[in-house]
């Protein structure tokens, strides 16, 4: 079905990833911000490793530590990163945006992630 066994096992923990995120966004869907709306759209600087701040798919994050191992999850987690900085140069490229803006857009994605608690 897939071409190795590596890719394979990446789409099996995406999809499981899915899962968890459908499983852990009802539960953070509940969770609001109840401080003012100003304090809400305010960014938080992205943090790395375990000092990034919790968010709406930490609890995803956390599963796939349990699951895949930090290791692994690492690894995967770069390679997405990487697929991601790639989809963004390519759209840059294709549009024409400046090298100093898609620089922008990069840290903007970094900072964007770990509010989501993708960086936890």
């Amino acid at each position: 079905m897939f071409p190795t066994p590596v890719l394979g096992c990446l789409c099996w923990m995406i999809r499981s990833l899915v899962v968890l995120l459908l499983c852990a966004a009802s539960s953070a869907l509940s969770v609001g911000c109840r401080a003012s709306v100003a304090a809400c759209r305010s960014p938080a600087p992205a943090m790395m490793g375990n000092m990034a701040p919790d968010g709406p798919f930490t609890p995803v994050v956390l599963a796939g530590k349990v699951v895949l191992g930090e290791k692994l999850l690492n690894k995967v987690r770069g390679k997405l990163i990487t697929y991601h900085a790639q989809a963004i140069t390519e759209f840059c490229e294709t549009y024409g945006v400046a090298r100093e803006m898609r620089g922008a857009l990069v840290k903007k994605a970094k900072i964007v992630g770990g509010d989501l608690g993708f960086l936890s």
